[in-house]
């Protein structure tokens, strides 16, 4: 669990948190944008699993080749098909996370490696499974949330999502629901959208729907996530 916990953890880094807008238009429109990302992930993973990189170094080259891979099947899509950006997104993160499974599933009976670091520190994998959820709904629920308004949502929406003040007070909300959720009380994952509804009773139609769609969809994606850790944490109790 510890090592598909730290890949994805890299995962996220590199694909999210470390992937500006410019470099997301930068590989798809050429091979130079597309092996700066793939750096970038395998430099994430590599500084996770740093004290263990002498043994790992093989499965993260093999990451980064899946990643790409993916990566080219996603761009090409994108380009010749009328597929959504949401559904293309949904799709590209489900085959990124098979990769990640086959890939620990094959290497984890090869590598001998008694206790798995993190960034040089023993955490638990509850504890890396909360830090991988907080980070996955306040950086990939971003990009979750702004394809599903784009899909089914009333206002038009730019075909990359700028880093703003919205998406900084997104990512706020959704990572302080999950940490209430995990840390307080589960009820109280709800109570970190309701500023957002709010808002949107005071505004117009098409803004309010669209605020009222970023907040149904961030809730959804927290109660997910949270049901993930959760399993997580019963999984390695058994």
């Amino acid at each position: 669990m510890s090592l598909l916990l730290n890949l994805y953890l890299g995962h996220l880094l590199g694909d999210f948190l470390l992937q500006p807008g410019k470099l997301v238009a930068a590989k798809r429109r050429g091979i130079i944008g597309l092996l700066i990302h793939g750096a970038i992930i395998g430099a994430c993973t590599a500084l996770i699993v740093f004290e263990d990189l002498g043994v790992l170094w093989p499965l993260i080259l093999l990451a980064i080749g899946a990643h790409l891979l993916i990566e080219i099947i996603t761009i090409t899509a994108r380009a010749k098909t009328r597929m959504s950006g949401l559904g293309i997104f949904l799709i590209d993160q489900a085959m990124h996370i098979s990769s990640l499974v086959l890939l620990t599933a094959v290497a984890q009976p090869r590598i001998d490696i008694t206790h798995m670091a993190t960034l040089g520190f023993d955490l638990e994998p509850t504890q890396l499974a909360f830090a991988c959820g907080l980070l996955a709904v306040m950086v990939m629920g971003s990009i979750l949330v702004f394809e599903t308004v784009r899909a089914v949502g009333p206002t038009e929406e730019a075909e990359i999502l700028p880093l703003d003040s919205a998406r900084v007070a997104g990512m706020a909300e959704r990572g302080g629901a999950l940490a209430l959720a995990i840390l307080v009380s589960p009820p109280l994952l709800l109570a970190a959208f309701v500023p957002r509804v709010s808002l949107a009773l005071t505004k117009r139609e098409g803004q309010r729907a669209k605020l009222l769609i970023e907040a149904a969809t961030g809730l959804a994606f927290c109660i997910f996530v949270y049901a993930l850790i959760v399993w997580a944490a019963s999984a390695t109790q058994i």
